[in-house]
């Protein structure tokens, strides 16, 4: 995925199905000059981690 869908999905109010190493994850925040995303495995969730907007996949 690139830079700027990553943060048109993160805006959007529909919810994208969006894939991390095969688990679906929700995108919480992305950082331009890193381009990396904050995602989370559930939408609540406090277990947060980093990952290259390159690593997500959208289903």
């Amino acid at each position: 995925m690139n830079l700027m869908r990553a943060k048109d999905i993160k805006d959007d109010p529909v919810m994208k199905e969006v894939v991390h190493n095969g688990k679906y994850v929700y995108i919480l925040d992305v950082n331009d000059e890193t381009q990396k995303a904050l995602v989370a495995y559930e939408k609540q969730s406090n277990d947060t981690f980093e990952v290259d907007v390159t690593e997500l996949e959208e289903k």
